[in-house]
């Protein structure tokens, strides 16, 4: 599916922000409006006020994903926004943008935006049945336990960075390269 959409007339941006989300796992609108300046190294740091739990969340970036910031610079780099409108620069991406592409790529009612994160969990669960608890945090899901969400700090970086780097190789085994993307015709 991912492959047929990004073989779908598009425009870049929007492309390679699918292409983010897919290997993210994080919510579409934390893509739509991720800046810049939230980016340091492998990491992108997330703010409190931009994520639904009102924490900050760390995201360890596969190598995929850090080919999509490179790839996007030259691009967008001007916009305080790595993905942002294609009419207005300083505007973060429509929340409708990613849900339009994929229902003209012919997925409706088989895939949404958010069910990358449902893939990623269910398919990591499976293979690390082990890693549940990391899984989870890498979904920035709340621990039920209280206690444990008050006082546990931990990040499991490497462990993180381990997990999401697996799911991309998975996810882009038959990909096409990143750069490759740029090549797609608008429509």
């Amino acid at each position: 599916m991912l492959n047929a959409i990004e073989n779908f007339p598009a425009h870049p941006v929007t492309l390679l922000a699918m292409r983010f989300l897919a290997l993210t796992a994080v919510r579409s609108n934390e893509v739509r409006g991720m800046s810049w300046d939230e980016v340091t190294g492998h990491i992108w740091k997330i703010p409190e006020n931009r994520m639904k739990m009102r924490r900050d969340h760390v995201v360890p970036l596969p190598s995929q994903a850090r080919a999509i910031l490179e790839v996007i610079k030259p691009l967008t780099g001007k916009s305080p926004f790595v993905f942002p409108s294609v009419r207005w620069s300083h505007k973060p991406m429509s929340e409708n943008t990613l849900s339009a592409l994929i229902k003209r790529a012919g997925y409706e009612g088989q895939h949404v935006p958010h069910g990358f994160r449902s893939s990623f969990s269910t398919i990591m669960n499976e293979r690390r049945p082990e890693d549940r608890s990391t899984i989870d945090m890498m979904l920035a899901h709340a621990s039920k336990n209280s206690v444990e969400a008050a006082y546990n700090r931990a990040q499991h970086l490497e462990k993180r960075q381990e997990i999401a780097q697996e799911w991309a190789n998975l996810l882009l085994r038959d990909a096409k390269p990143t750069s490759a993307i740029l090549q797609v015709r608008s429509h």
